[in-house]
């Protein structure tokens, strides 16, 4: 229950202080947990999570940039034992992401506790506004034969190695901590404790009981039995939200060796909030061979298996990363293509809606060409006659596109296509323009 009794009481003390002095005060999160190393001592886990709109953003470096230094004290009466300062340069692309509320910068630092029992001063300041976040709490060491770690909450986890992530990874696993303890049921399907169980190897099993409760009815009541294959045994434990209905939620793993005991408890508020979507078409398919016209689109293979929930949340979050490469806001980036959608249904629809043609395609990508050359194929052809266009792009990669109009009814189709990389060139298109096609046409 840290979280949400750390949360309150920092609220109310903060609140009083900032009243006597007048100091602004910074909105953030901070959690604290205990694990053993295999020498068993005792590792500190502090994780800070600050949410962009508590941040102040300044424009620099084609980008968006917030400082905040923070700074940790190990006291023990009047003397500081020992201090750590760190200096977070958090950046965004867009501007829109500073005000949105499902966006934070998160980060993690690792002490080593050798005192048995060591008063921890964390303080936070945000250098452009000049906001303060103060924390100060007593933490006493794991005793070494300590059964069980304590508990962390996770709203994510999923492999991964990127060297970036390293300080949130255990065996090549990514775990996403959430030191507020909020946890928001329209964004997490799952939270997943994650915990330490120590003990000597040996064919005996350990008995492990996971319990939640909510307005002191039990709602989870869970057991697992497992043999430990090493001393310090990882444990990841989840809790679908899917059926708990919003609400203060309290839990506890207790964990029995032989006669032994240990008990460790934890909380977690659980809230729906309403998620601005962003999407374009009603139909989720639509919008899936949509989001495919994009580079860098890494779509799900499981796409048709998905929830209709899951695929609009895909949508807004692809609609979201989108505006921000473009230095635009999720509502523009959608505004500017729903126009160039209008646009290809006008002027490139054949039997079927012009988005979906060749040139509706690639009008999308890159809005309307800098430069269209219109001309006739020669009589070198393998066909008689037909009209093609050449398509020129100053932009990206400066891309070269050729569409002819192969059966003469107004339905272009790309054969030829040079600098981009998800569109292919037919391989016999010098056929459908004649032999003695001027090449240097394509030339951008």
């Amino acid at each position: 229950m840290k979280n949400i009794r750390f949360l309150l009481l920092s609220m109310a003390l903060c609140l009083a202080f900032n009243v006597l002095i007048a100091q602004p005060r910074l909105n953030m999160f901070l959690d604290s947990n205990r694990f053993l190393d295999k020498n068993q001592q005792t590792i500190l886990l502090l994780d800070y999570q600050v949410p962009y709109p508590s941040l102040v953003f300044l424009a620099q470096n084609n980008g968006y940039f917030a400082e905040l230094k923070v700074v940790v004290q190990f006291v023990e009466a009047d003397s500081i034992l020992m201090q750590q300062e760190v200096t977070d340069n958090i950046g965004i692309r867009n501007k829109a992401d500073a005000a949105n509320r499902q966006k934070s910068y998160l980060n993690r630092l690792s002490f080593i506790l050798d005192k048995p029992s060591t008063e921890v001063v964390f303080q936070a300041v945000d250098q452009n506004s000049q906001k303060v976040f103060n924390w100060r709490l007593a933490i006493d060491k794991l005793d070494p034969q300590s059964l069980i770690s304590d508990i962390e909450l996770n709203t994510e986890v999923r492999p991964d190695s990127l060297q970036y992530l390293a300080k949130f990874q255990r065996n090549n696993t990514l775990y996403k901590p959430e030191p507020s303890g909020l946890i928001n049921k329209n964004l997490t399907d799952n939270l997943f404790l994650y915990l330490e169980s120590y003990s000597s190897i040996s064919d005996q099993s350990i008995l492990l009981n996971l319990s939640l409760t909510k307005d002191s009815l039990l709602i989870m009541d869970e057991y697992l039995d497992f043999v430990p294959k090493q001393n310090n045994e990882s444990l990841s434990l989840k809790i679908p939200l899917e059926s708990l209905r919003p609400g203060t939620y309290r839990g506890a793993v207790v964990v029995q060796n032989g006669n032994e005991i240990a008990e460790q408890e934890f909380d977690f508020v659980l809230f729906e909030e309403a998620e601005e979507q962003f999407f374009l078409f009603p139909d989720p398919e639509s919008e899936y061979t949509l989001m495919s016209y994009f580079p860098g689109s890494k779509l799900p293979s499981d796409w048709k298996a998905l929830s209709l929930d899951k695929q609009r949340r895909y949508c807004t979050e692809f609609w979201r990363s989108l505006g921000a490469s473009k230095g635009r806001s999720p509502q523009d980036m959608i505004k500017l293509i729903k126009e160039r959608i209008d646009y290809a249904n006008q002027h490139f629809s054949h039997l079927k809606n012009g988005w979906t043609s060749d040139m509706g395609r690639i009008y999308i990508r890159y809005g309307a060409p800098d430069d269209v050359q219109r001309e006739t194929s020669s009589d070198e052809s393998r066909f008689v006659r037909k009209d093609f266009e050449i398509w020129k792009y100053s932009k990206e990669n400066k891309p070269v596109y050729l569409f002819i109009d192969i059966q003469m009814n107004g339905n272009y189709r790309l054969i030829y296509v040079d600098n981009d990389d998800m569109e292919a060139t037919n391989p016999d298109w010098i056929r459908f323009v004649g032999s003695d096609f001027d090449t240097g046409k394509l030339d951008n």
